[in-house]
């Protein structure tokens, strides 16, 4: 029994230009496309990881509000600069791979 070509099938389709694209062409070496590092999602990471350290600590183990907060300062100054560098560091090698295949394909 054959199968029908559905909208949702994993087969190729048309793109605008008439051409035919594979399912997942316009993604990534692994079938994404990772965003560009930002201060903004490295800070909104940091704040994450600060409500879980409050919640950590004062819910659970039951510590001291000045231990906490000094905590959170020195999880949020170290956390942020640490998470945004990793990312960019991880982005650069992203497009360093990326390149280096694009290349060796053409």
């Amino acid at each position: 029994m054959t199968q029908t070509n559905s909208e949702g099938s994993s087969e190729n389709r048309d793109n605008d230009a008439g051409g035919v694209d594979a399912p997942g062409a316009d993604k990534g070496r692994f079938g994404y496309n990772p965003r560009p590092p930002s201060w903004g999602r490295a800070a909104i990471g940091g704040i994450a990881f600060v409500a879980f350290w409050v919640l950590l600590n004062l819910l659970l183990l039951n510590s001291s509000t000045g231990f906490t907060w000094i905590g959170v300062a020195v999880a949020f100054v170290f956390y942020v600069p640490f998470s945004y560098y990793s990312d960019r560091w991880l982005y650069r090698r992203y497009l360093a791979k990326s390149a280096a295949a694009s290349k060796a394909a053409s």
